[in-house]
């Protein structure tokens, strides 16, 4: 007999996807459908985690990638869980069971309107009352997942999940294999002639490469471009790796967490390109960025470009640098005859300047018996090559990671949460699986990384091989130094945590784990990590002084030194 969670997997197959993440939750149906159809299930610890772990890789391949979650608390585990995915525009979609539609309305246990928690962090909500209308609304949801791009969600009750399909219902997916961005716009030819005529005319012109630069997979044509126009490229954090950071154009990642030198250059700009970037108040620095200089943004969404821009274009970030090469190519080097050449050398220089110190630690003293957390991204950088990925936790790891790491390599090699504190983990989880021919670090500190530990678990039985970093300094230092610098009040019970040996954490969930307290012995735990087949914690403790590179910082007296 054939059932409606037959023609799920069955839909599933036909678009190649080849791996669901979830936690199980009394939809037998399902898991028989699925295993039927050779899909390999990823059962994690949470709900959380999974979404997070289906996140990280989606992020990775552009697909649309699956999470499940239970009817009721299960489900409202997993929209709680889609903010990430929802600001980063991952394809993720949540697909959850729902109470029995023959028991509706009669206080069945668990029921929740599931429909309306996730309306808020997706682009698409739907719900399947009919065994019929699965299949369709199953590809309709994949479909928005890469479209928007952005999670979606479908509901289905839990007995028609288990119902009897009609043998005359159709099966299998489009042709057509779903991919974000699923459509791509061209930019109008009148409108890009204004925009080569307006970059034409800048003395200093910059590029702004933000997560939909990432999402378009630019990076070859961005390269050619900063290099044809002679532009300098910043990025917001989601966009970091848009471009090599080791090219000399690149300046780095501009904005709230960013290095001294990258705002400096945007405020010296004329002319702002804006590629897939909202300019939201972390890339703009509190909107204090961005704008002394006429802007040209070029984004699919409505919501992402303008009306007091010089110039917006609604298209493909991807298509219209592609566009603006064949235009330059057709029209020689007059496209640089108003260039500031000795503004672009000093950008250069200045950056160059920035690199050779960045991962030096600044001063003496503190504590003997840890490092300074440029230390760890020192250690990190060394121990990777330019293919491997980086996965930063939000707050201070991201300051951290995305500031100071050097993504020498364009593409997918750099991620980072979002905004949700413990995405992190499981995220790198998710990517490692995504990419199992390269090397995945996840940094975090112990903050986040107490959100989603017991996802070591699910590396060990699953097996994989990705390195947890834990930055171990014992205390949220972000509201730490908040308190102390800020507020001139610290209250230390709402910011310590007690003295955890993570590595020894992660030896008794079965997976690899170790403490350390110096930069040579994190080299030495990094570079047995990246040879072992098993997961790997690293706990490394660091100074809970080290201020990060968040530039509201230094306006107030707090370590100009690290921006």
């Amino acid at each position: 007999m054939r059932r409606v969670a037959d023609s799920i997997a069955e839909t599933l197959r036909a678009q190649e996807i080849e791996i669901f993440f979830m936690l199980t939750g009394g939809d037998p149906a399902l898991w028989t459908a699925l295993q039927r159809e050779g899909i390999r299930m990823i059962p994690c610890r949470s709900e959380q985690g999974a979404a997070y772990m289906a996140d990280g890789y989606a992020r990775m391949t552009g697909r649309p990638t699956f999470v499940y979650g239970q009817h009721g608390p299960g489900s409202a585990n997993i929209a709680s869980a889609l903010a990430d995915a929802y600001w980063a525009m991952s394809p993720v979609v949540s697909l959850t069971s729902s109470v029995p539609a023959a028991t509706r309305d009669r206080h069945e246990y668990q029921s929740l309107d599931q429909l309306a928690m996730h309306r808020p962090v997706t682009h698409w909500a739907g719900e399947a009352l009919r065994g019929e209308h699965v299949r369709s609304m199953l590809l309709r949801s994949m479909h928005e997942a890469v479209s928007a791009p952005g999670p979606a969600h479908l509901d289905v009750p839990r007995d028609v999940l288990a119902a009897p399909l009609a043998p005359e219902v159709e099966t299998g997916g489009p042709t057509a294999r779903l991919r974000a961005p699923q459509y791509r716009m061209a930019p109008a030819p009148q409108l890009l002639d204004t925009v080569l005529a307006r970059l034409s005319a800048a003395r200093r012109p910059v590029i702004m490469a933000g997560s939909g630069a990432r999402a378009s997979g630019v990076d070859e044509e961005l390269h050619r471009l900063a290099e044809a126009l002679q532009s300098p490229v910043v990025t917001s954090i989601g966009g970091k790796a848009s471009i090599s950071e080791a090219h000399p154009l690149a300046v780095g990642v501009a904005g709230r967490y960013a290095a001294g030198v990258a705002n400096a250059v945007v405020s010296e700009a004329d002319v702002v390109l804006v590629l897939g970037s909202r300019l939201g108040s972390v890339t703009s620095d509190s909107f204090a960025l961005f704008s002394s200089a006429d802007l040209i943004r070029v984004d699919t969404r409505s919501d992402a470009l303008d009306p007091s821009a010089a110039i917006n274009v609604r298209a493909d970030v991807k298509l219209t640098v592609r566009a603006l090469l064949d235009a330059i190519a057709a029209g020689g080097e007059a496209v640089l005859g108003a260039r500031d050449a000795s503004w672009v050398a000093s950008v250069t220089q200045r950056v160059a300047g920035w690199r050779d110190s960045a991962l030096k630690v600044p001063g003496a003293g503190g504590d003997a018996e840890c490092m300074h957390p440029r230390e760890v991204v020192s250690a990190v950088s060394d121990a990777l090559s330019p293919s491997d990925v980086v996965v930063a936790d939000t707050g201070y790891m991201a300051a951290w990671a995305g500031v100071l790491y050097q993504a020498r390599q364009a593409g997918n090699t750099f991620l980072r949460a979002a905004g949700s504190l413990g995405w992190a983990i499981p995220g790198a989880f998710g990517a490692q699986l995504a990419v199992p021919d390269r090397r995945v670090v996840c940094i975090t500190g112990d903050g986040g990384a107490g959100y989603n530990l017991a996802e070591l678990e699910t590396a060990v039985r699953v097996g994989i091989p990705a390195t947890i970093v834990v930055v171990n300094n014992g205390t949220l230092a972000f509201e730490y130094h908040l308190q102390k610098y800020v507020e001139k009040n610290v209250i230390d019970e709402i910011n310590d945590f007690s003295d955890v040996d993570y590595g020894a954490v992660a030896r008794s969930l079965g997976a690899e784990g170790v403490l350390v307290r110096s930069r040579s012995e994190l080299g030495d735990a990094l570079a047995a990590a990246l040879r072992s087949d098993a997961p790997t914690l690293i706990d490394a403790r660091v100074d809970r002084e080290a201020i990060a590179p968040v530039t509201s910082y230094a306006s107030q007296g707090m370590d100009p030194s690290a921006v």
